[in-house]
């Protein structure tokens, strides 16, 4: 990468540590192709190629604005060498990362599965209901779904409130036991028909 003479690459480094962008807009243009042409060797891809040859060129020019440079002679190699290790730290980076895997769009989303477990659990509960007796079940059902207050149940079906709740908390704990499955289900079903 040594586009100029050993003389005009000090003197190009020397300008640039002086802080004239005259020569940064120059040596941005000389070194730009070929940076280029090393990063889309490596990539195969013109976007990070040319993402890789910005990110070297302001280094390179960061590197001699603060006197990194030690032979501004060599200014050719020290491109090249921060190119190279420019590259190979982006791919490095991108062996870090996860790889993604596309998604076969037949697959049922999560959205469809949620459905799915909501419709069982409605189906459990409507069969758990469907044991009840029904005056609890006519219960639970202005509370619930009404959300009416025992009193308020208890004036409608001509009952006290006390009985509203009792039969209310019985119907309730006979629905979670038979919803919740195994052995408890049997004891369950017994709670429900008396």
């Amino acid at each position: 990468m040594d586009i100029l003479g050993a003389e005009d690459s000090a003197e190009l480094a020397r300008r640039i540590h002086d802080g004239d962008r005259a020569a940064e807009a120059r040596f941005a243009r000389l070194y730009c192709d070929c940076v280029f042409a090393m990063a889309l060797a490596r990539t195969r891809e013109r976007r990070a190629a040319r993402e890789l040859m910005d990110d070297v060129l302001m280094a390179v020019i960061l590197a001699l604005r603060h006197g990194a440079l030690r032979d501004q002679r060599r200014l050719g190699g020290f491109v090249y060498g921060t190119a190279a290790n420019t590259i190979n730290a982006y791919f490095r980076r991108r062996s870090r990362q996860p790889g993604t895997i596309a998604l076969d769009p037949a697959l049922p989303s999560e959205d469809a599965l949620d459905e799915r477990e909501d419709d069982d659990r409605r189906r459990t509960v409507q069969a758990a209901m469907s044991l009840l007796d029904p005056r609890d079940r006519q219960i639970l059902q202005l509370s619930l779904a009404e959300g009416l207050k025992p009193c308020e149940i208890a004036a409608r079906l001509g009952l006290s409130p006390v009985t509203v709740r009792q039969r209310k908390c019985r119907a309730l704990r006979a629905l979670v036991v038979s919803v919740g499955g195994g052995t408890a289900t049997v004891k369950a079903r017994g709670m429900l028909r008396r």
